[in-house]
C-alpha cells in the first residue's frame, strides 16, 4: 500500500509543474501562479454521454493529497494539487502545485477500473483515456463520468503508467 502511495505522488508530481509554495489552505479563492487563460465555450469536457460544467471540482483525498480542477472551457482546467502532512487532508496544505492543463482531449477508448475512495476499493467505473497539455508536455489522463457534478480521474506522465495503475484514486465533486 505505502509503494502504490509512494508510486502514485510520484507520478502526479511529476506531471504537475510546481509554480509556489507555501502554507495556506485549500480555501477555493487561493490564487494560483499558473493560470489558464481562454475563452468560456459553456461547458466543461463531456465524458462519454455526460458534459462536465465551467466549474471547479475538488477530489477526495489519496495519500495526503487532493486536487482541484476547474474548468474554464471544454478543452482547458486549472490543476492546483494540494498536499497535506498527514495521509487525512485535514489542517493546512502544506505545498500547492499549480498548471493549466491545455488541449483537453476526450478519446473514444474505454477504460474500466476499480475506484480506491479513502481507502475502499468501490465498484468498477467505465471511463476514457485523455490526453491534454502542461507546459507543452503531454499529460495522460482517466475521466468517468457520473453526471455534471461527480466524476473519477486518474493522472499519469505517459499512457503505459496510466494503463498500469488499477484503480480509479480520485472522486472529484462540484464545489
Amino acid at each position: 500500500y505505502i509503494i502504490l502511495i509512494l508510486f502514485l505522488s510520484f507520478t502526479i508530481y511529476s506531471c504537475a509543474k510546481k509554480t509556489s509554495t507555501s502554507s495556506t489552505t485549500t480555501d477555493t479563492s487561493t490564487t494560483a501562479t499558473s493560470t489558464c487563460t481562454g475563452t468560456s465555450s459553456g461547458s466543461g469536457p463531456t465524458i462519454g454521454s455526460v458534459t462536465l460544467e465551467e466549474a471547479a471540482y475538488l477530489s477526495s483525498c489519496f495519500g495526503g493529497t487532493k486536487i482541484k480542477l476547474e474548468f474554464k472551457n471544454n478543452s482547458s482546467a486549472q490543476y492546483n494539487q494540494y498536499s497535506y502532512s498527514g495521509s487525512s487532508c485535514t489542517g493546512t496544505a502544506s505545498t500547492i502545485s499549480t498548471s493549466c492543463i491545455e488541449s483537453i482531449t476526450v478519446s473514444s477508448t474505454t477504460v474500466t477500473k476499480q475506484t480506491y475512495i479513502d481507502g475502499s476499493l468501490g465498484s468498477n467505473v467505465t471511463g476514457y483515456d485523455t490526453t491534454g497539455s502542461i507546459d507543452g508536455t503531454t499529460t495522460y489522463m482517466n475521466f468517468s463520468a457520473d453526471n455534471a457534478s461527480v466524476f473519477y480521474y486518474n493522472q499519469a506522465s505517459t499512457q503505459s503508467r496510466l494503463d498500469s495503475n488499477a484503480y480509479f484514486f480520485w472522486k472529484f465533486t462540484k464545489q
